[in-house]
């Protein structure tokens, strides 16, 4: 039993079906490629910012009163001219108050011509006072001579004396009132020059009861109606000139050193927006932000009158900046290369190179070989003539065959990250 079993096994294993069998036929995959190119690229810093205007004004109440008159055109959106008439407060305690000051001055001058007067008179008095002591103490002398020799008495030298006394006791009084129209004078000045800061207080609150515009804008807010109060320091209205803005980019700190005046500036407010622009720097902040290590520079843009063309204040926008200064490396498309590897085509064989990363580059470059706006500046040079694929992504396992493709002729234009048709 046991060696029959034996037998049927061998001949059921004899006479098994064999499966058919087929040549394996390798499939060569087509790997689109090009040859790298050796360009002067400036490094470029992406940096993020909101535009604001350079002239705007938030308009603020300076006195404290109640809004008499509103201008037709002061209504949001409207455009507004530098010294353009906006808002008329109640001005009448203002006015009073100048009046009561210009009054004030008017008495004080008054007062004033009067010394004057008084002051001439004063001085011819002590002119005649003075003349009249002289007389009175030539006297004196001349009766002293008689009473030496005889011709006259003791008294009639104390009348002598008494008179000339008399006459220089009215002189002194006569000076003493000249000498005291200095300081009424003084006092006089003091006072009007008190009441003339005052007129012009006065005069300054009257004028800024009437609010104009400080400077040619458009109104972007305006909330007051005809009877309502406003205290000093209320903003009443902000007017925003949009012919010329700004746009502060917050760049990487590591910029600092690379960045100047004057680098170029490309920017624009959405991938595909047409308000984009080409400006330079024109202010670099000196410090740098220590909690998230960037720094600041500010680009100008002059507008023209084209409302659709025009950058609005407060919107978010990108801006690339090209440092001056560049030295010949190798340039590769962004796609091309994978963890800091490239794939180069070697006797029809892909082969991964290690590359080192300078820095990115972003724009179209002519003569390039493919149509990407996408790039890395390789830090070292790669040989010439090398073929690179183009897509740094795709897996291929050692050992297949691969046939290359021009990407300048084979592929279609494709946009930066997308994968080329096989």
């Amino acid at each position: 039993m046991v060696g029959g079993s034996v037998a049927i096994v061998i001949a059921l294993a004899m006479s098994r079906p064999l499966p058919g069998t087929n040549e394996r036929r390798e499939e060569v995959q087509r790997i689109a490629v090009f040859h790298p190119k050796r360009m002067n690229l400036p490094r470029q810093w992406i940096g993020y910012g909101t535009v604001r205007a350079i002239d705007s004004a938030d308009i603020p109440a300076r006195v404290g009163a109640s809004v008499v008159e509103i201008a037709a055109e002061a209504r949001p959106g409207s455009t507004v001219t530098a010294g353009q008439f906006l808002v008329q407060l109640d001005d009448l305690d203002f006015r009073r108050a100048l009046d009561s000051a210009t009054q004030q001055i008017a008495s004080i001058e008054s007062q004033l011509v009067s010394i004057t007067v008084e002051e001439d008179g004063l001085f011819r008095r002590m002119a005649l006072a003075k003349e009249d002591a002289a007389l009175a103490s030539s006297d004196e002398v001349r009766t002293r001579a008689a009473v030496e020799s005889g011709a006259a008495n003791q008294r009639e030298l104390d009348r002598s004396r008494q008179q000339a006394i008399a006459m220089e006791r009215a002189h002194l009084l006569l000076q003493e009132g000249f000498n005291q129209l200095t300081p009424r004078r003084g006092a006089l000045i003091a006072q009007r020059e008190i009441q003339r800061t005052q007129q012009k207080t006065a005069q300054t609150s009257v004028d800024r009861c009437r609010i104009i515009s400080p400077i040619a804008g458009t109104l972007q807010s305006f909330e007051l109606e005809v009877g309502e109060s406003v205290m000093p320091t209320q903003v009443v209205a902000r007017v925003v000139n949009v012919s010329s803005v700004e746009i502060p980019v917050r760049l990487p700190g590591a910029a600092r050193g690379a960045v100047q005046i004057g680098d170029a500036v490309k920017f624009n407010v959405a991938p595909n927006d047409s308000r984009g622009g080409v400006s330079t720097v024109a202010r670099i902040e000196p410090e740098d932000n220590p909690i998230d290590r960037t720094m600041t520079v500010y680009v100008e843009v002059k507008q023209s009158g084209d409302e659709l063309s025009r950058l609005a204040p407060g919107e978010f926008a990108e801006a690339t900046v090209e440092a001056r200064g560049s030295i010949e490396r190798t340039v590769v498309p962004r796609r091309s290369v994978r963890a800091e590897r490239v794939m180069q085509l070697i006797d029809g064989k892909i082969v991964a190179r290690s590359v080192t990363v300078s820095h990115a580059y972003r724009g179209l470059l002519e003569g390039a070989g493919v149509n990407d706006v996408e790039w890395l500046v390789l830090q070292d040079l790669l040989p010439d003539g090398i073929a690179i694929a183009v897509d740094g992504s795709r897996r291929i396992s050692p050992g297949t065959p691969v046939q290359s493709l021009d990407a300048a002729i084979e592929l279609a234009p494709t946009a930066a990250g997308e994968t080329p048709p096989p």
